[in-house]
């Protein structure tokens, strides 16, 4: 019997360091596959305001593309390493409702067939969250040419509710999805203690059997 491509699904909420391990994975192991988050700015711009300003048709273009890219996996490839993947589900949820999220998140489980998925979550409290991005969101909204003051702060706000607002849906699909699964903690820990821990964590998985 032909042993199942391990799918290893890197997730967590924003600035929960999952970018950046997946980027020191790829430097480790550049010969495993490597699939990107899909965002909106893959799907509509660079200049676009990230997450907290996706609309329902936006997120669902978002969710097909990421299906997608799971359907189109090789399933002759010992091992693949995917940024978010099926947590999406926290994402459609909020933007799409209920109805949308039962139907996405079993086509998302029918397209892992023929894989073995992995998740790595990476626990990251909003209030952290909100610490590491608000210099990221205030770039962004000074990209959009937002010049007043009040409107810069209300921005700024709205982007910090949303964080809080997903939250408690990216613990809702991490239980809820029946894959296997492992959750690391990055809230209070100093960078050099959690990239260790979480490297420990999933290098067993990257090793390619014989």
């Amino acid at each position: 019997m032909r042993v199942k491509t391990k799918l290893i699904i890197i997730a967590g909420p924003q600035s929960s360091g999952k970018t950046t391990i997946m980027e020191l994975l790829e430097k480790k192991y550049p010969h495993i596959p490597f699939i990107k988050e899909i965002n909106p700015f893959t799907i509509i711009s660079k200049n676009h305001l990230g997450g907290a300003y996706v609309d329902d048709e936006t997120e669902r273009k978002i969710t097909d593309a990421d299906i997608k890219k799971i359907k189109d996996i090789n399933r002759n490839q010992k091992i693949v390493v995917m940024e978010t993947g099926i947590l999406h589900c926290a994402y459609i949820e909020y933007y799409c409702g209920i109805k949308a999220v039962q139907q996405y998140l079993q086509a998302y489980i029918k397209a892992h067939e023929g894989l073995h998925p992995i998740i790595f979550f990476i626990d990251t409290k909003p209030q952290i969250s909100w610490k590491r991005r608000r210099k990221n969101y205030i770039q962004r909204i000074h990209r959009a040419g937002v010049t007043d003051a009040k409107k810069r702060k209300e921005m700024l706000e709205f982007y910090c509710t949303r964080i809080g607002n997903i939250y408690h849906l990216w613990h809702k699909y991490y239980h809820l999805i029946p894959f296997e699964k492992h959750m690391i903690k990055n809230s209070y820990k100093k960078w050099e203690v959690f990239e260790k821990e979480i490297m420990n964590k999933i290098k067993s998985f990257l090793v390619i059997p014989a």
